[in-house]
């Protein structure tokens, strides 16, 4: 803080427990059996509702492959850039958008001119595929999702991994150490400032942090979260 500056904190804390390249490409644009992800049956989609949600979201791996790096690493959200290898919007809207992430029945993936998804890492063992795809939101944020397939390209999970950005006084940047395959230890840390003034006189701001650390572990199709610590503070900053 500048100097002048008195500082009063007020904190109040809770605890629980329990490399890229700038080459732009675009993969899966061109309809083919091979490469589109389930274009064959997109033309004759049923039009209940019920019956949309009950169809199989399916990967090509084979095309995943093509964009991404071997080897999904520990990563800190701040030193991630953007790969640059989108792959086509139709993907996310009649694949990848189907599979609610972290199981949230009203979050799921969206693309469009402003917000595309790249490529980024991937590993196989011999019952899953797991990829990491990159999203980059235009007004804020760099997101890094985990992905998690059958060996057949059959969606299981999607899980978010950490994002890095900030916006009207917000901030957040995560970072996560991999601890094997399908499995992460886990660091959330974002704060908001905000103003505060009486009488049009401004008086300081108001910080509030939020910090959070888990593991998560890929275990029969899903993940097992085991939150580790998690704090909120507030501390006001005197003019």
């Amino acid at each position: 803080m500048k100097k002048g500056f008195s500082i009063l904190i007020i904190v109040f804390i809770t605890y629980s427990c329990k490399n890229a390249t700038n080459t732009e490409e675009e993969f899966g644009e061109i309809p083919s059996q091979e490469l589109s992800v389930s274009s064959n049956a997109v033309s004759n989609l049923p039009k209940d509702t019920a019956a949309l949600k009950s169809m199989e979201a399916k990967i090509d791996i084979g095309l995943i492959k093509q964009c991404s790096e071997e080897g999904i690493t520990s990563f800190n959200m701040d030193s991630i850039t953007d790969t640059k290898k989108y792959l086509d919007n139709s993907i996310i809207e009649n694949t990848l958008g189907k599979i609610p992430v972290n199981g949230q029945k009203d979050w799921f993936l969206k693309a469009d001119e402003w917000e595309r998804f790249s490529c980024y890492q991937w590993e196989e063992n011999q019952n899953y595929f797991l990829f990491t795809l990159l999203q980059k939101d235009e007004s804020c944020c760099l997101t890094l999702y985990l992905c998690v397939a059958a060996k057949d390209g059959k969606l299981l999970t999607i899980r978010l991994l950490g994002l890095s950005g900030g916006d009207g006084g917000w901030y957040e940047n995560d970072w996560g150490e991999k601890k094997g395959f399908g499995k992460f230890k886990l660091f959330h840390d974002s704060y908001y400032d905000e103003d505060k003034f009486e009488n049009g006189v401004e008086l300081g701001i108001t910080r509030e942090q939020e910090y959070t650390e888990l593991v998560i572990s890929l275990k029969s199709k899903s993940f097992q979260i085991d939150t580790l610590d998690y704090y909120k503070t507030q501390v006001f900053i005197k003019k």
